[in-house]
Formats: C-alpha cells, structure tokens, sequence
C-alpha cells in the first residue's frame, strides 16, 4: 500500500469520526431545544453568551443534583423505616391467645422403662452405668452437660431416640373455664433443656420428635388454638396429676422457650395458681409486602434459618447457639434437629460444650436476629403457691384483659415512594414522568431514526 493510498486512508477515517460527532452534537442540540425539563432550552439555544450557557449549566447541575439527594434520602426511608407501631383500644374487637406455656418436668426418664429395657437386653455389659447414662442424658442441657455420664459406644446420633425411648410420660389432664369447644391442647417438644411439652402454640409441633422422624421440613396447616375475648370473663386452664416437680415458661403462641428464657420452678406436690396480664403486637396485611429488613421483623412462615421450617426470635438464637456449638467443638447437641453431614456432640463432645457453658448460654456473639412481626407478651400479675395432696396442679389464667395493643403498620408505602420522588423532580427540574419517558424515547427510537436519516442525507 502506497503513502498516498495511506493518506487517503487516514483522512477518511478522520472525516467519518467527525461526520459521527457532528451528528451526536446536532443530536444532543435537538434533545435540549425540545425537552420539557426546565433549564435545558437555555443551554442549546442558539444566540446565548458563553457565560449565560455556562450560568444555566450551573443552575441545572445544581438542581439535578438537589433532587437526587433528597430523592435519595426518601428511597433511604422507604428501604429502612417506612412502618409504624401505633395504639388500638378497640378491646373488643380482637381477641387475645389465651397464655401458651411451656412445662418442663424435673423427671426426664421413666424408670420403670429403662429397667425393664436393661433387665432384658443382655448386650449391655455394665448395666448400672449404662442407667447413670441415660439418667444424666435425659436431664442434659446447656446448664450440666459436664454431669453426662461417658459411656462408648453409643454415637451422638442415636441421644434423641434413647431420650424419646425412655422420656418420663407426661401423663395429665386439662381442662379449661371456657368448655370443650376451646380444647387445651398439649405438644411434646425438644428444647435446650431437654424434653418439654407446650400448651396452646402454633409453632412447638416443629420441634417434636414425630415432626423430625417423619423428615418433614413443610410448614403444617395451623391447628386452631385457644383465643379468648373480654366478653369471654374470666378464664382459666387447669395442669392436674403432674407426678412431677417442673420449670414453666410463659411466651408468644410463634415463639418458642431457649436456656436463657425466664422460668418458675415449683416442686412436686403443689398447687400453683397464676393470672397474667397481656399485651400483643400485631403486623397489617399492608406489611406482608415489605421485605424483612424493611420492617424490622418476620412472620413466623418467612423462616431464613437453617435447622428450623419456621422462625421466631429466640429459634433464631437456638441457631446461633447451635452454630457456636459446631465453631467450639466441631459438633452440634443433640437436642437440636440434624441437618445432613452434620456431626452430633458423643460425651466428650458434650463435655467439650460445657467448658463453653457462659459464652453458650449468653451469647454474647452477634446473632442479627431480628424480632417476630406478631408477638404477645405476658406478665404474671398474681402467684400463689400451696401444698397439695393430689400431686402437682397448675391453674393459670387471665382476669384482667389488655385494654389496647400495638399495631405494625405501613406508614410510607411504595406509592408515596413515587410521590415523594415525583415532587422532587417537580420541585427541581420541573418535570413529571412524561419527562423520563421522553428522556427514554430520545435516546432509543428517536436516535436509531435520526441516524437512518443521517446516513441517507449524507
């Protein structure tokens, strides 16, 4: 190729960039003549000072840049804050769960079982130790797991079956002042303080053992349970023949009972009568359409954790609990629900836990568990505890019903999103959404059409 040739080349190129930028200027001239954002007219329209171009430049620039940080700071509302908690006195109107409570008997095994099953099965070389095991496992948790008995030759997997194979039978009878159509309705579950059992909850089934068996991870249809009403009067619900001492725990009908939960403790052979106060906080169905981070709590269905179908506040703290267990010890207790290839604690693994006992228990470490969208919160207003003859009576109730509760609600919705921005771009440039589809038709159709032109003319 010739230097001549090459020149001709070159100054072609040369005229076909400059043809290109002639036509993105004439362009661009085009979209500010005709655009309806206020402002830009000034800056393309021909006979202006250089100054009075560069002032409305300015001015522009300064008003884009108004709109979108106060735009910014409306999208930051909706993102982080847009519910409310607001009163609700109409006391009628809602009905309240009646307490749910979680009973968890001193007697963990039944002895008669367990003696029976050694008597009988001739495999078990020492056969005292091997009921000091199971003793001192059944009444494990977080508080004594350095009181486990080590005995080799059971895995870890197996402690769950053993404890539901020789678990005390929490045989008692319930009754309630509202009559049978409102049944008091009574569900085994594991927690960190061993086997417990749960009245009047929609979430315990998840942790029973008959849910874990089956290797279900499906949320069930919710069993009704016991509501009350102010026109209901007083109502009351009766524990009676627990042949036990037991530690009680009162929470949310979605909330659950961990090692750190407030308890009573009474002993066998007692009458022990209580009546709570309540006050419940529930979620509008306009808060369904947020995200979790966006309003600050999850309903019980929106579960993120890992080794529950369902989540609650303190579920969530279980999970952390468990996950702190496998980072101390590299293996998970058995009380929690295993998930493929993880490693349940043997006895030494459980004694490894227990020289963790604080840090478990108080959990000092950050967790980022966020709280549930519908709770109810009860505080024992009147105790009174007696001797009594008929093995152990629990009577608990409410007398006094909540004359309001709090409601979750959205207060700044997707809508005044768009209100809020729209008044802004309003307020700065003058403009509306027509604007922006404007801005969208230029720069697509109306481009592609002025370069078909362009290329024809030229």
């Amino acid at each position: 190729m010739t230097r001549k040739h090459k020149s001709k080349m070159y100054k072609k190129e040369i005229k076909n960039k400059t043809s290109y930028l002639t036509m993105l200027s004439e362009f661009n001239k085009l979209f500010f003549d005709m655009s309806s954002i206020h402002g830009f007219p000034h800056i393309s329209q021909e006979g202006r000072h250089p100054i009075e171009r560069a002032l409305w430049v300015t001015i522009v620039a300064v008003a884009v840049y108004g709109a979108a940080i106060l735009s910014s700071l409306t999208l930051t509302r909706y993102r982080e804050n847009p519910t409310v908690i607001s009163m609700e006195r109409d006391r009628f109107s809602w009905n309240t769960s009646f307490p749910p409570v979680t009973i968890c008997a001193t007697k963990k095994y039944d002895p008669i079982v367990l003696d029976d099953y050694v008597q009988k099965n001739d495999s078990i070389k020492d056969k005292e130790l091997f009921k000091k095991f199971i003793i001192s496992l059944t009444q494990a948790s977080y508080l004594n797991l350095e009181t486990v008995v080590d005995y080799e030759g059971i895995p870890g997997e197996e402690f769950i079956n053993l404890i539901n194979q020789f678990k005390f039978r929490f045989q008692v009878s319930t009754t309630n002042s509202a009559g049978q159509e409102k049944a008091v309705r009574i569900e085994p579950t594991y927690t960190e303080m061993g086997i417990c059992y749960t009245v009047n909850s929609h979430i315990a089934i998840y942790n029973s053992y008959e849910y874990w068996s089956n290797g279900s991870w499906k949320l069930l249809p919710e069993k009704d349970i016991f509501y009350i009403n102010p026109l209901d009067g007083e109502v009351f619900a009766n524990v009676i023949n627990i042949t036990s001492g037991y530690q009680i725990y009162f929470h949310g009908p979605y909330e659950f009972v961990d090692i750190a939960s407030k308890n009573l403790y009474t002993e066998e052979s007692t009458f022990l009568q209580m009546y709570l106060s309540a006050l419940s906080i529930f979620a509008s169905d306009r808060t369904k359409g947020l995200s979790p981070k966006q309003r600050k709590c999850r309903f019980y269905y929106e579960s993120n954790l890992s080794h529950f179908p369902v989540y609650s506040y303190v579920l969530c703290r279980m999970e952390c609990r468990a996950a702190l267990s496998k980072k101390l010890c590299g293996c998970l207790p058995h009380f929690y629900r295993r998930l493929g290839g993880e490693k349940v604690c043997d006895v030494k693994g459980l004694h490894c836990l227990a020289k963790h006992k604080e840090k478990l228990i108080f959990l000092k470490e950050q967790c980022s568990c966020i709280a549930n969208c519908e709770e109810a919160v009860y505080v024992v207003e009147f105790l009174d505890e007696r001797e009594w003859f008929l093995g152990s009576n629990l009577q608990w109730g409410m007398v006094e019903y909540p004359k309001m509760r709090l409601k979750r609600d959205v207060i700044f919705g997707f809508s005044d999103l768009l209100v809020y921005i729209g008044g802004m771009a309003g307020l700065f440039l003058g403009c509306s959404v027509l604007s922006f589809i404007e801005i969208v038709y230029f720069f697509t159709l109306r481009l592609f059409w002025f370069i078909v032109r362009y290329d024809r003319n030229k």
